[in-house]
């Protein structure tokens, strides 16, 4: 059996990510009426990602103005947190609080994540005060989330002007410089555990920031963040440390997963690090499987596992590890973006978004009867 706190799906309003940004009001209530029948309570709604998926007045963020959200000034989704609730569904917002527009920021970036778009790590205060107003604007604007979910995609690289930063730290806690490390340092690899913990202090510092901010406005519901993993051949690693994390921030729920939705290699290696590990430290911990989702990366299309095979096998693996919370990553499909196109759908044996989600529905209420 699973028996997860919290159960449903987790997709993406922001432009270019595909499923859930094109879904019109209709969209929505269909997707909230297959989950009502399924039993699911809880939808995560990620309104910024590599883009902005709501209207936003914070000048920093970029706005489409054909984006439906957007379009409807967020009426849409505020109509829809009102038709979720009718139905016993919470819905959590998320928000990539480190990924802007390349020409809206001053600060120096760590890599170009598309053309226009960039990566920054979060030493930089103008950073640091982007996703602090970010995040308050949020929870102003959609007071009835039920949670809030914040992402620090590739925070953990290496910059030199972080270098001295580090150095500091290292020389105030007792750890060896970066010169003494004597590599380019990633934070996922073990024996670099000093930068691991110098980039996990900065994330909590900046988690910390933003709790007492939402909580300003009002906001008390949970806060959680994803915790990075990763795999080499012999080895699965974690972006973070853990421990630290939690005893930083004990109110804090994590969310991780498989690092290339392919469990056809370190499956239970990778399923202690999302998901065992997380509850070891002592943390509230929901897992994101594979759910009506085609990304493919780094190694193409086919994947490795069919939709159907990931399917069974996270289901097998949620019900042998317990998180306290699981959402399926893809809701459906109303136009393809780098998380979904209909034409892998369709090679799956789908023919749409709706007929795919109902397929993984299916799937879950037959492993329940088990």
């Amino acid at each position: 059996m699973i028996t997860p706190d919290e159960h449903g799906f987790w997709d993406y309003t922001a432009p270019g990510s595909g499923g859930m940004e094109r879904y019109a009001r209709d969209d929505f209530l269909l997707l909230l009426d297959d989950m009502r029948g399924a039993n699911m309570n809880s939808l995560l709604v990620m309104v910024k990602w590599f883009t902005t998926g709501y209207r936003s007045r914070l000048p920093f963020l970029d706005q489409h103005p054909s984006n439906l959200l957007t379009a409807s000034d967020n009426q849409l989704l505020l109509d829809i947190m009102d038709e979720a609730r009718k139905r016993g569904i919470a819905i959590w917002l998320g928000a990539v609080v480190n990924i802007y527009h390349t020409e809206k920021i001053r600060s120096p970036s760590w890599t170009r994540v598309r053309r226009e778009i960039s990566s920054y790590d979060i030493d930089s205060e103008e950073i640091q005060d982007h996703a602090v107003e970010m995040c308050r604007e949020l929870v102003t604007l959609f007071p009835r989330a039920a949670g809030l979910l914040i992402e620090v995609e590739f925070c953990g690289i290496e910059m030199p002007h972080r270098i001295p930063l580090y150095n500091a730290w290292a020389k105030e806690n007792g750890r060896p410089s970066f010169e003494q490390i004597g590599r380019p340092l990633n934070p996922r690899l073990p024996e670099i555990s000093p930068w691991r913990d110098y980039t996990t202090q900065r994330r909590a510092e900046l988690l910390r920031k933003i709790e007492q901010a939402v909580k300003e406005q009002g906001f008390h519901g949970q806060i959680a963040t994803i915790c990075e993993t990763g795999r080499l051949p012999y080895l699965v690693t974690q972006d973070v440390s853990l421990e630290m994390l939690h005893a930083a921030c004990p109110d804090l729920g994590v969310v991780s997963y498989e690092c290339l939705y392919d469990k056809s290699r370190n499956r239970f290696g990778m399923m202690e690090m999302a998901i065992e590990e997380p509850k070891r430290a002592g943390m509230k911990t929901y897992y994101l499987p594979r759910g009506v989702m085609t990304y493919a990366y780094p190694d193409g299309w086919p994947m490795p596992l069919s939709l159907q095979q990931s399917w069974q096998m996270d289901l097998e693996d949620i019900a042998r590890f317990q998180p306290h919370g699981v959402w399926w990553f893809g809701s459906g499909h109303a136009g393809d973006g780098m998380h979904v196109h209909l034409d892998r759908l369709r090679q799956s044996g789908f023919q749409s978004g709706v007929e795919t989600r109902r397929a993984l529905l299916k799937r879950i209420a037959d492993f329940q009867k088990q």
